[in-house]
């Protein structure tokens, strides 16, 4: 599943509310747990992915959910 560069969501509702939840917790996130994956989730995502050595983009992949689960 993923996100594309355009923000086009294709991931579940409730991987979106993770990735959100993480992100807070993270402190790179500071708008609402919706599960809609807007522009303030995105720029939490990349923001996220530079400090962590990712590739730097708008791509929520399987790999990444993954990582959020075991790191964040």
């Amino acid at each position: 599943m993923a996100v594309n560069d355009r923000g086009a969501p294709s991931a579940p509702t409730h991987e979106v509310m993770m990735i959100q939840e993480s992100m807070k917790v993270a402190g790179f996130y500071q708008g609402e747990v919706d599960g809609l994956a807007g522009s303030l989730t995105f720029a939490a995502v990349r923001a996220y992915k530079k400090q962590n050595h990712m590739p730097v983009n708008n791509r929520l992949t399987d790999e990444f959910i993954d990582h959020l689960r075991e790191h964040a």
